[in-house]
């Protein structure tokens, strides 16, 4: 709990260990996987961009740039891999990098901030599967070496430690029985998805729909999250290796345009039980972009969109819930306009970009009591948690 509160995080990272693929990926697809390793020959940690995957490097933070620019000279103190961010120099994720970001380390960092149930999202992962055409049975074996890993790691901790399934969406069908099996087999509570368009296909797509449906089938949560840079994602053409253009472009555009689809083109009517997550993106742009489709609505409905029975908003607040990281100055008028309790909150640990362990801190200096006790409680809401898994995270915390 935070200061009496009940707080999900909705969006909390791990870092994959190094020799995750020489561990986990199917020895038939280990020659198509690259990483770096050091002097000793063992794998080493790095990021995404440093992963090649059947010849092409992935994307990630330190991707596409081919000059680091550095905002002064000197080496920085930092232990973290990205300088100039708000954790560089600070010391506070010294206690995870020492025991190797292990589970240990995250409930830890947990306990910091006063969470009681995390829900697990990739690292490196974030971007990985970030490109057209690939082969889907290898898309298919890095997922499931991904989501083998992180439910061996959640066992540390099962009723506080939570995670989305990583899914090939290169093949539809593929990626509903990766679903199936991260559920049933390993524990999922859902699903995370990239926002960009996958291989041509948009959300609004009725190729999507076997997996809105196994979705709904297996009352788990869609979970949108941008990674940035993605090699589809028209934002790299527009503004190539400058990764703050991409930064602020993707995580707000890419989501914006994810619910315009799933909104106007009837997902949401059509899959009404579909629980969806916008997560690391803010959410102040969501009560302007419903404005907005409501005012076209009189004109385009009856000849573009017959389909649908309810207003935009009506489709967000039974649908949706958009996350926040703490201390963005629209959170209460936001809330005002969408509803405290269709937000959710992320610490994005232990990413160079948190305000970790600062976020829950931050919520409750910027809002009223009420409004934040609702936006802790948001993720429980996503996720579909309730009163017994708050029960057995509590008995967790105290073994």
């Amino acid at each position: 709990m935070k200061d009496g509160l009940r707080f999900v995080d909705s969006d909390m990272h791990i870092m994959e260990p190094p020799d995750l693929f020489e561990r986990y990926l199917d020895p038939k697809f280990k020659h198509r996987v690259r990483v770096p390793i050091g002097g000793d020959g063992k794998p080493k940690r790095a990021t995404s961009a440093q992963i090649v995957i059947d010849g092409l490097a992935g994307t990630g933070d330190a991707d596409m740039q081919q000059h680091r620019k550095r905002a002064r000279a000197g080496a920085t103190q930092s232990t973290q891999p990205l300088s100039g961010s708000r954790l560089a120099d600070t010391g506070r994720l010294d206690f995870a990098i020492q025991r190797g970001y292990d589970p240990e380390a995250q409930v830890m960092g947990m306990e910091l901030e006063g969470v009681d149930i995390a829900v697990l999202y990739p690292t490196n992962g974030l971007s990985l599967l970030a490109r057209n055409d690939m082969d889907p049975e290898l898309s298919l074996a890095i997922c499931q070496a991904y989501n083998n890993w992180i439910s061996e790691f959640c066992r540390y901790s099962p009723d506080r430690l939570k995670f989305v399934a990583m899914l090939p969406m290169h093949d539809v069908h593929v990626a509903c029985r990766e679903l199936v099996r991260g559920v049933r087999e390993l524990g999922a509570v859902g699903s995370f998805i990239r926002p960009n368009m996958m291989n041509g296909h948009y959300w609004h797509s009725n190729y999507w729909d076997p997996l809105y449906t196994v979705h709904e089938d297996l009352n788990v949560t869609w979970g949108f999250h941008e990674g940035t840079g993605a090699h589809y994602s028209y934002h790299n053409v527009l503004y190539g290796e400058n990764r703050f253009y991409r930064h602020v472009a993707s995580h707000w555009i890419e989501m914006q345009q994810a619910l315009i689809a799933m909104i106007i083109g009837g997902v949401f009517e059509f899959h009404p039980k579909l629980r969806v997550g916008f997560l690391e993106a803010q959410n102040s742009w969501v009560p302007g972009l419903l404005s907005r489709i409501e005012w076209d609505y009189p004109q385009y409905r009856d000849t573009h969109a017959p389909y649908l029975s309810m207003t935009p908003r009506e489709y967000f607040r039974r649908n949706c819930w958009a996350a926040v990281e703490g201390s963005e100055p629209e959170i209460e008028a936001t809330a005002g306009l969408i509803g405290a309790d269709r937000m959710c909150i992320s610490t994005d640990y232990p990413h160079f970009d948190s305000n970790f362990p600062h976020v829950a801190e931050n919520l409750l200096k910027n809002v009223e009591r009420e409004i934040a006790a609702q936006i802790f409680m948001g993720g429980a809401h996503l996720y579909g948690f309730d009163d017994t898994h708050f029960a057995k995270a509590d008995a967790a915390a105290r073994r």
